[in-house]
């Protein structure tokens, strides 16, 4: 689950083991075709208050094979470590998932998480586009993975470009079985901070900005540099992003 690459790194069990003393823990949602392996090194630089527990979403499988069933395998499982103050991360797709968990705890009276962090990400109730359609693999691996040069290797790979292919074709079919409740949402009564790449193809600054009317606290927009894998691209600046807003969370 999580993966302790540093000391800041902490590893969260389904029976609800100690996941370490910071005051903040901050779950963080990978997205589309990624994993736990997107937030390595994201401890150690954000610092001693907070504690990153990268999410490994679960196995695509029958009973997992819809936006509804990855939020509710995901909040089953982490539900024992979201009893103490945490936060959460969301990058492009994970930005839904994280919300459908957080909307999750909200409906179900449990405590919601105390700032809630988007990268990359319309808001949830407008309409998706459709992001599967006839995207080729190379498409696909440059445009909505942003590997860079790891793209260069799955190339030369061709069963690994396939494996990650396949994996990020079955996340979007997931992300696109997501419909907006036309009732019985409530916005969230944490903090809402959006982080934008100014040159983002897939998500425009408005439709970022429409996370607004979902929060019933602060809220935030942040335009920085680079497309929809700004937080790769420009890594330092966003990691300082990241740790204001949640810092804010922290020092409330």
């Amino acid at each position: 689950m999580g993966m302790a690459h540093t000391t800041r790194y902490v590893t969260v069990e389904t029976s609800g083991a100690t996941v370490g003393t910071a005051p903040l823990r901050l779950f963080c949602f990978p997205h589309a075709g990624g994993s736990a392996w997107s937030f390595a090194g994201w401890g150690q630089r954000l610092g001693r208050e907070i504690a990153v527990v990268p999410v490994s979403p679960p196995p695509r499988s029958v009973s997992v094979s819809t936006m509804d069933d990855l939020v509710r395998a995901v909040d089953e499982r982490f539900a024992p470590a979201l009893d103490e103050p945490y936060a959460f991360y969301g990058h492009s797709m994970g930005s839904l998932v994280a919300y459908g968990v957080a909307q999750r705890r909200l409906a179900a009276g449990r405590p919601p998480p105390v700032c809630f962090v988007v990268g990359a990400h319309r808001a949830p109730h407008l309409p998706a586009p459709d992001l599967i359609g006839d995207l080729s693999d190379a498409v696909a691996l440059e445009l909505l993975l942003g590997l860079g040069g790891a793209g260069r290797l799955l190339r030369e790979n061709p069963r690994r470009m396939r494996a990650v292919v396949d994996r990020l074709r079955q996340d979007l079919s997931i992300s696109a079985t997501y419909r907006h409740p036309t009732e019985g949402h409530r916005p969230l009564p944490c903090p809402i901070h959006v982080l934008h790449g100014s040159d983002d193809q897939l998500v425009s600054a408005a439709h970022a900005a429409a996370w607004d009317r979902h929060t019933a606290g602060s809220f935030s927009l942040r335009i920085l540099p680079g497309g929809h894998f700004f937080h790769k691209e420009h890594q330092e600046l966003f990691l300082t992003e990241l740790r204001k807003a949640l810092l804010l969370a922290v020092n409330h």
